[in-house]
């Protein structure tokens, strides 16, 4: 009979934890701590529609105690990484996107299911192109150079994600590669994001 209680309390805690593992905002509060653990536990339990009102508040507080000690060990990491990186931004930089491969000079080019995305120095690029091709012009380009072990260090990108979309910074297109990481934005808002990463390096 014990067995079956602790089987049964096991899979009640494996569901609470991949239920808060699918909704951001709740693993942002609970690393916060700033969740009543009572009122989740019920609306978790009304959702599961199985365990004890305990058992699941039980669970949600191991899962924030997991939480708040990986994101603290792996934000560590990444400002660390950050600290060690290189910061710098170029302008007039375009974004060609075509349903044909082109023979244009750029910066970087991506092969998509159904078309190329060319990121191009605009003031080289040889106009008209296609009809059917797009050209996005007056970008800016931030780009970070880090240290080799970025390359092993989960959350990089969304840190840096998440730090520009708190700022309300919108992103138009964004290349990791390697040791490489490249944020298109546009001219209004690259200066911001600039400062913003600066202040962790």
């Amino acid at each position: 009979m014990a067995s079956s209680t602790t089987d049964r309390t096991k899979s009640v805690a494996q569901r609470v934890r991949e239920t808060i593992q699918t909704r951001p905002s709740l693993l942002d509060a609970l690393n916060l701590k700033i969740v009543n653990y009572s009122a989740l536990a019920r609306i978790l339990q009304d959702e599961l529609e199985e365990g004890s009102l305990e058992a699941v508040k039980a669970a949600i507080i191991r899962v924030a105690e997991e939480i708040s000690t990986d994101r603290g060990l792996r934000e560590e990491a990444v400002r660390d990484i950050l600290k060690a990186s290189k910061v710098r931004l170029q302008d007039k930089i375009g974004v060609v996107i075509s349903p044909i491969d082109l023979d244009i000079p750029h910066i970087v080019k991506a092969h998509l299911t159904d078309q190329y995305v060319y990121v191009v120095d605009q003031t080289i690029i040889d106009e008209p192109l296609p009809e059917q091709v797009q050209f996005q012009k007056n970008l800016v380009a931030l780009i970070l150079l880090s240290p080799a072990d970025v390359e092993d260090t989960p959350g990089f990108v969304a840190f840096i994600t998440q730090q520009l979309a708190s700022r309300n910074i919108n992103i138009v297109e964004f290349i990791s590669c390697s040791t490489n990481t490249i944020i298109i934005l546009d001219g209004r808002q690259a200066l911001d994001a600039f400062s913003l990463l600066q202040n962790y390096t």
